[in-house]
């Protein structure tokens, strides 16, 4: 879900502001007339800069929010949040989006990635930086001290996103629905959980909960049922078997590749885990392999290129390692795999509380013909990922709460409106909460596409049915 992102700000920088928020009565926002002026009335709002236009605003702005360190001790003081804000009018409807991760320095996310809810319905839009990640730090990062981690929980960052929308709701009119992508779909269904009703409508897209913290269904699901509805059972299975046999060559190269990997991704400034070895870690990235296929790439062709290229001369052999390679490291990055990066926020709120897949080496186990083994061992395969992800020292924050069980719990109650997205043959389809049959959650799974699913990509009637139960919500003719 997250590392498949590459990122290259590195989280070093900590803007953190000693003191409480200001008590005296604030000026209201409405009284203004632009928007610029209403954003700088609020209190908790700074630096607001103009990023221009682009085809979905009239204006996007950049501006950091006073946030609170610790939303159960305010006395600790505040630090600097990154919001990114469109801007298309004081009443129209406000897509807020939680993205569950960084906001680009270098590249306004509008730039590259309009949000489609706010394109397709001429939307203000709202996103937000997940608190740890880039320079949105309530403590500085120190890896090798458990304490920076303290403020690091989904109810924290539930909380932020509450006085973010607080304090706009105070200068904007429209109605609001929360959406996210991915992890970003979690935190809109975490922002529901800690803050009902402060939403008109929560549409979370392919937005997964884990029921362990190292939960089997993904990787059964890769083995057993991915592609069926999308290509048809046959297809499918054939997919799936040659994407086995890809792993079990690669398991056969591993000789000719691990050491390579393994320093490729020292080169890329990847720093290794006390417990990686060239093996184990190019054994693993052998099994995300299939994964990362199937999440985003599903490139067959490829694959099946590379399985039908000869092997008949010494020069074809060496020929055919290197397709196999090119193909496997299109898809997995030396460097995934390290620690004490950019994505160590994610892998400690997933150790934490949101939990993940955990490794299951059985299928292609038992795939490998006589004679090559895994240094990988049925014994170790089941915190094996935690160990390559975390340090030791994060290793000791231990587990807490899973916050799935949870999310059940409200999906079950809420009175709450929810429009739920989901792809089919997306991996993290297998591990999604428990599906709901109630009249206020529509849930809506795309046949025809993995972790890429959005509203325009299902087919026209589907794709009008969840437009209109979008517009309906949000009081859009």
């Amino acid at each position: 879900m997250g590392k498949r992102i590459i990122v290259t700000t590195l989280l070093i920088t900590s803007f953190i502001v000693v003191g409480c928020k200001p008590t005296e009565k604030e000026i209201d926002p409405k009284s203004f007339n632009t928007i610029k002026e209403r954003l700088e009335a609020i209190k908790s709002i700074e630096n607001v800069k103009s990023l221009g236009n682009s085809k979905s605003f009239k204006n996007i702005y950049r501006f950091s929010f006073k946030q609170y360190i610790d939303h159960n001790n305010k006395e600790l003081g505040t630090f600097d949040q990154h919001v990114e804000f469109g801007f298309n009018g004081f009443d129209v409807p406000n897509v807020y989006v939680t993205s569950g991760y960084m906001i680009s320095e270098n590249n306004s996310y509008y730039s590259t990635n309009e949000n489609e809810i706010a394109f397709l319905l001429n939307c203000n839009y709202v996103f937000v930086e997940h608190r740890y990640f880039d320079d949105s730090l309530p403590n500085a990062i120190n890896y090798d001290d458990n304490t920076s981690w303290k403020y690091l929980s989904t109810e924290q960052a539930a909380h932020d996103a509450h006085e973010i929308v607080t304090q706009l709701k105070r200068a904007l009119d429209g109605k609001w629905v929360s959406t996210g992508i991915s992890k970003g779909g979690m935190t809109t269904e975490l922002y529901a959980y800690y803050h009902p009703g402060d939403m008109d409508l929560y549409v979370p897209y392919v937005a997964p909960f884990c029921n362990s913290f190292s939960d089997k269904r993904m990787i059964q699901f890769l083995n057993e049922e991915v592609g069926n509805i999308q290509y048809g059972e046959e297809k499918a299975k054939e997919m799936r078997d040659n994407i086995l046999a890809f792993q079990v060559k690669m398991i056969q190269y591993r000789d000719t590749f691990a050491s390579r990997f393994y320093e490729e991704g020292l080169a890329a400034n990847a720093k290794y885990s006390s417990y990686a070895t060239q093996d184990n870690l190019y054994e693993s990235a052998v099994l995300e392999f299939g994964i990362g296929f199937w999440q985003y790439y599903q490139s067959y062709s490829t694959v099946k290129s590379c399985l039908n290229m000869k092997e008949n001369t010494s020069a074809n052999i060496a020929k055919k390692k290197e397709a196999f390679y090119s193909c496997f490291t299109n898809i997995i990055s030396p460097s995934d795999l390290g620690i004490d990066n950019d994505f160590t926020p994610y892998y400690i709120q997933a150790y934490q509380e949101l939990g993940n897949y955990g490794y299951d080496f059985s299928y292609l186990r038992n795939a490998l013909p006589e004679g090559t083994t895994l240094t990988v061992t049925e014994q170790e395969e089941s915190d094996l990922m935690w160990k390559l992800v975390l340090s030791e020292n994060e290793l000791a924050l231990g587990h807490k709460e899973l916050i799935g069980p949870k999310i059940n719990n409200m999906l079950a109650t809420t009175n709450d409106q929810f429009i739920i997205l989901y792809g089919n043959s997306d991996p993290w389809y297998a591990v999604r909460p428990t599906d709901v049959n109630r009249e206020n959650i529509s849930i809506y799974v795309n046949p025809h596409y993995p972790h890429t699913t959005n509203i325009q990509n299902y087919d026209e009637n589907v794709k009008n049915e969840i437009l209109q139960k979008i517009k309906t919500a949000l009081g859009v003719e």
